[in-house]
């Protein structure tokens, strides 16, 4: 049997698909104003826009959590799915709200190839979601997981080359450090995308 997530009384898989395609939007919106230029303040106000939205998704989830005695799936596997999902928003933020509190005018292939990787991500995930009810889909759903984790490993191999040429290159020690957590909070941005497919694959085993 597939994975009922749709119970009568509450329909925690449209929340879970409403909270991936705003994850999904956030990094391509993101992806879309760094290759403008200059995060700018209003894109920093849109960044905060999609977070607040993929907040109160995952409080509506985490109501009906508590509103409902019996669940589709195992409580503690919908509390983690929504809010590592929200943890993931959270940090595409960071990234780009860190960006204008650094003053980082522009971008740089490091970080546009870290975004790139993000987006894909996300959208991976989006389509993950989406097929979960699915039963004749569980392979694609995993085929999505694996494709997460190929991008968190992509997400290293990044850094690694990001703060190689960094500390190679840049004389400036301030911008050093501002740099370097530019980086590495978009590589922990694929690190928390790889756990929430990790969720995903704890519940295809225990429901597939």
């Amino acid at each position: 049997m597939g994975i009922n997530l749709i119970p009568k009384e509450l329909k925690f898989f449209d929340f879970f698909i409403m909270e991936a395609e705003n994850i999904a939007k956030a990094a391509e919106y993101f992806k879309c104003s760094l290759k403008k230029g200059t995060i700018a303040d209003d894109v920093v106000k849109k960044m905060k826009d999609f977070e607040h939205e993929g907040d109160t998704l995952c409080h509506e989830i985490v109501d009906s959590l508590n509103k409902t005695f019996i669940t589709p799936i195992d409580r503690e596997d919908i509390f983690d799915l929504a809010n590592t999902m929200d943890d993931l928003l959270d940090l595409i933020n960071a990234v780009a709200t860190r960006m204008k509190l650094y003053k980082l005018d522009s971008s740089d292939e490091y970080l546009e190839q870290f975004v790139d990787a993000i987006e894909q991500s996300t959208h991976a995930l989006s389509n993950a979601i989406k097929h979960m009810h699915d039963t004749k889909r569980m392979r694609r759903v995993q085929e999505y997981c694996i494709e997460i984790n190929r991008l968190e490993n992509i997400g290293d191999q990044i850094r690694e080359k990001a703060i190689g040429h960094l500390f190679e290159y840049e004389k400036d020690p301030i911008m050093v450090i501002k740099w370097k957590e530019v980086y590495e909070v978009a590589e922990g941005t694929l690190d928390v995308a790889e756990h929430v497919a990790k969720v995903i694959e704890g519940i295809l085993v225990k429901h597939g």
